[in-house]
């Protein structure tokens, strides 16, 4: 019998181990993978305050009407004959309204704000060093729409009281010399800090295998059971069963057949998402930014520099959508002319677990429930996970400090 298992490896599996390890429990991490892949790996290494709004937002009912007709356009929904789907929708329209976002907006920033903090102060902490930086980010447009649109953005951070700065083309030249960019202007917020993931993720496994944590690859689980309320019995792919007190899901994209499996409605779509890394050269921005009309992520790390971008729900689809690719280097090079992209190097991709609401799912399945959830949270795993470590041991040991949130409960969609 474990004490805790996590079904998950990824940087949302790995803060839960970290908090649970730190408060003296044993903890064993599953995976149906290697521990050296994943959206954990390939992201764009953003920690956000500065998004505070879900994706079920108002804004994303027309948008996405408007991006659906085109195959090469921010967000994509692959055309398929799916209940699943069908639902989900539904779901995501219901909760696209004001109240919604003026609900999350503080608990995001929140969340936001409590992992920042977490980052700053592990990176240079012996055996860390993933290249944090305090840079802020730049939310860039072109064009008279996107400036309105990210200018009321803005006005709603300073009301939550994060700091947004207004920057013309000339403003842009100062805080980034020497580069040319193409852009109306921007939205500057210093609050936000940026890493490189694919670092922060090794570093961490090797640091919680020293600290005790037991790692299990290759193990997919099938399903999950509870037995009396009291324990779980986790079965595996190749027949074999696990047995724990507690049970952590944190399997991302992955969550949510695991539960339908197991006789639980979790609605999670797949978010598939590309990004491309190359060698950092002279001319490249030393500032992370976001190209608002395109939705494309441009992130410094270390060395290295990495374009990301899309929203491609396609039911798990293994394709590379080749018109994805092509329009986000070209975002990249319409707003940097200078940039050299390597048209050759490889593409990585993967999955992002959203919600209908946009809000992740933290909470035991019901108040005596040995299975607990750290999962859905869309494009801001990274951003969000430490705080929903801190939740997850907080809820595990019985802290009374954090009263139950309807906008997390795993049951809100039941």
């Amino acid at each position: 019998m474990k004490e805790v298992v996590i079904v998950g490896g990824g940087i949302v599996g790995l803060c839960c181990a970290w908090y649970l390890i730190e408060s003296g429990l044993k903890v064993t991490i599953v995976d149906k993978g290697t521990f050296s892949d994943g959206c954990s790996f390939g992201n764009s290494g953003m920690i956000v305050p500065s998004h505070f709004i879900p994706l079920a937002s108002p804004g994303m009912i027309s948008k996405g009407l408007r991006w659906m007709l085109s195959n090469g356009s921010p967000f994509y929904i692959r055309p398929r004959l799916s209940l699943e789907l069908a639902q989900w929708l539904w779901l995501f329209y219901r909760s696209a309204n004001k109240n919604h976002v003026l609900e999350c907006a503080p608990l995001l920033r929140d969340m936001h704000l409590e992992s920042r903090e977490f980052y700053d102060q592990l990176n240079g902490r012996p055996g860390f060093n993933f290249h944090f930086e305090n840079k802020g980010i730049l939310m860039m447009y072109q064009s008279g729409h996107a400036e309105k649109e990210e200018v009321e953005t803005a006005e709603m951070a300073q009301e939550l009281g994060i700091r947004a700065d207004k920057l013309t083309p000339s403003g842009l030249q100062i805080l980034e010399p020497g580069i040319k960019i193409n852009a109306r202007g921007a939205i500057h917020y210093p609050g936000d800090a940026h890493l490189a993931p694919h670092n922060l993720m090794q570093q961490m496994i090797l640091h919680l295998k020293q600290s005790g944590g037991e790692f299990l690859t290759e193990t997919e689980v099938q399903s999950i059971g509870e037995d009396d309320h009291k324990n779980a019995t986790l079965v595996i792919k190749n027949g074999d069963t696990i047995k724990s007190k507690i049970v952590v899901i944190a399997a991302g994209c992955w969550s949510g057949q695991l539960m339908q499996r197991s006789g639980f409605r979790l609605p999670m779509q797949d978010g598939k998402g590309y990004s491309m890394t190359m060698q950092r050269s002279e001319g490249m921005p030393s500032v992370p930014s976001i190209l608002i009309e395109p939705r494309v992520a441009i992130t410094p790390m270390g060395d290295q520099l990495r374009i990301a971008g899309t929203l491609e729900i396609s039911g798990m689809d293994e394709k590379i959508n080749q018109a994805k690719v092509h329009s986000i280097r070209k975002a990249a090079s319409d707003y940097y002319p200078d940039l050299k992209i390597d048209t050759a190097r490889s593409t990585w991709y993967g999955y992002r677990p959203c919600p209908p609401d946009g809000m992740p799912y933290i909470g035991r399945l019901n108040e005596n429930s040995p299975v607990i959830l750290a999962t859905g949270h869309a494009m801001m795993g990274l951003s969000l996970a430490p705080c929903t470590g801190r939740m997850i041991r907080d809820i595990i040991i019985r802290k009374s400090v954090n009263k139950k949130n309807d906008k997390f409960d795993p049951a809100r969609f039941a």
